[in-house]
């Protein structure tokens, strides 16, 4: 089962209705394709996204003002409204994961075309809502919040994490809750039972030499109580612990060369600690050994370049691309090392970005946003993402132009750039084996490119940035209208 789409109305940025996302699904096999990577300025809605998934898993303890989106008059909506779209095998994972009793209401809720529709809003943050095909409308079954968090499971890492906190050994932490199920399933074996048995042989055992000790104590204080308030039979006892309590006394430790605790290390070494935790997590705490089921499980990876090395980063990158094979994987990235990849053209791309005040999303794996065949490039996210003109970018225009006119020659393609409506603006002056030759008129495109590919001809003045970015958008101009 997986995350088809989402639908947010009036949600902290998004401002009015029906802002649909679709993501890229796993396929099984193909690296990158549950992998959803969503680009673009800060303060455009990336880490919305990851908070409204969790408000419509889990609704909101805060303020509800803190996530509706406010109009441009400042005034705020009736509500916000949170909707997903889940596909996949939907019925098998209910069957599975949600209670006997509360099934049924999933499986009604499972359309003709096999999707769950689930939706939340501020009007009631405590109800979640599924939708029925044949009544066209929204309701709320029964008793069906609880049971929709256990029907998937999602984990965060935001870029504000303290990866310490995350290899901590608490009830929520990835390291606690995976070796808390692995001990779960271990109470069974001769080895825990044999552990019993020795807990309750020095701690509750009349005869040994602990419980001796401890019984001095226990007939003190019932010597002492039994003058001031009566008699009574006062004695101690030990409960065996759960077993997860064993672990909230340790500690991760990591020795290259010198063994210490995770948390005396740099903060990007805790933190590629925490992401490999987070890794095996997905692969071992989501899959029911005894059913042999998976849980649906969500990551959601905000900024995962913080504090890591580049090589650091195309690891965790090629992990990622792993993981996605059957597992849908949600990151905001601003990295070279995660866009500037082959593999790109596998993945789910979102670019965010502003229109006024109100965020906007555009799908860049689809065809209509696409500038080449080769698309999405490093170039072209940096132009679409952040207004930034890049060298990679102009390159890849001046070539596919080239190839779309078949003018290979760069004479011939700089006259048939003029006759296309450019102009042959700037003076070009080449030297031949330190002999300066005489300038020529050329387009802004090909004196740029001359630079580029001509850093010796020193003759020449260099060109602006602004003159980058209109030489691009001239390019793309061109290309548009071919």
């Amino acid at each position: 089962m997986f995350i088809k789409s989402i639908n947010l109305s009036n949600f902290k940025g998004f401002i009015g209705d029906n802002h649909q996302i679709n993501f890229k699904v796993p396929d099984g096999t193909t690296a990158g394709s549950g992998l959803n990577i969503f680009v673009g300025e800060n303060n455009s809605g990336k880490s919305s996204i990851f908070e409204a998934v969790d408000f419509l898993r889990n609704g909101t303890k805060g303020e509800i003002d803190r996530i509706r989106s406010k109009r441009e008059d400042n005034t705020q909506p009736e509500h916000a409204c949170i909707e997903l779209t889940f596909c996949g095998d939907i019925e098998n994972s209910v069957n599975y994961f949600v209670q006997s009793n509360k099934q049924t209401a999933f499986i009604n809720s499972i359309t003709s075309n096999n999707e769950l529709r689930a939706r939340r809003s501020t009007v009631d943050c405590k109800q979640l809502d599924l939708w029925n095909e044949n009544s066209q409308k929204y309701s709320n079954p029964s008793g069906i919040d609880a049971p929709f968090k256990k029907l998937f499971e999602t984990n965060f890492i935001w870029a504000d994490t303290n990866p310490s906190d995350e290899a901590a050994f608490g009830s929520t932490t990835l390291c606690g809750l995976l070796l808390k199920e692995i001990a779960q399933a271990h109470i069974t074996t001769s080895e825990y039972r044999d552990f019993q048995d020795s807990f309750n042989s020095v701690f509750n055992n009349p005869n040994s030499e602990l419980r001796q000790k401890i019984a001095v104590v226990e007939q003190k204080v019932q010597h002492i109580f039994t003058e001031q308030f009566g008699q009574a039979h006062i004695h101690f006892r030990f409960d065996e612990l759960k077993i997860d309590s064993f672990f909230k006394s340790a500690s991760i430790f990591i020795d290259d060369g010198v063994d210490i605790p995770m948390s005396e290390k740099g903060n990007g070494m805790q933190r590629s600690v925490a992401l490999a935790l987070l890794q095996v997590y997905a692969e071992e705490l989501a899959h029911d050994e005894e059913q042999g089921q998976t849980k649906p499980f969500y990551l959601f990876i905000d900024e995962p370049e913080i504090c890591l090395h580049p090589k650091g980063q195309t690891k965790l990158f090629e992990a990622l691309l792993e993981i996605s094979k059957t597992k849908q994987v949600f990151l905001t990235t601003h990295s070279p090392y995660f866009l500037a990849t082959p593999y790109l053209s596998n993945v789910g791309l979102f670019i965010f970005g502003k229109d006024g005040i109100t965020n906007i999303v555009e799908d860049a794996s689809l065809e209509k946003a696409k500038m080449f065949p080769w698309s999405p490039t490093w170039g072209e996210i940096n132009f679409k993402a952040y207004k930034l003109p890049t060298v990679e970018l102009h390159n890849e225009l001046y070539g596919y132009l080239q190839d779309k006119s078949q003018k290979y020659g760069l004479g011939q393609f700089d006259s048939w750039l003029v006759d296309n409506g450019l102009s042959d603006c700037k003076q070009w002056t080449e030297e031949k084996k330190g002999v300066v030759q005489q300038a020529r008129n050329v387009t802004l495109q090909t004196f740029i490119r001359n630079h580029i590919h001509h850093p010796e001809n020193r003759q020449n003045t260099i060109y602006t940035e602004n003159e980058l970015k209109q030489s691009i958008e001239e390019m793309i101009q061109l290309l548009l209208q071919m």
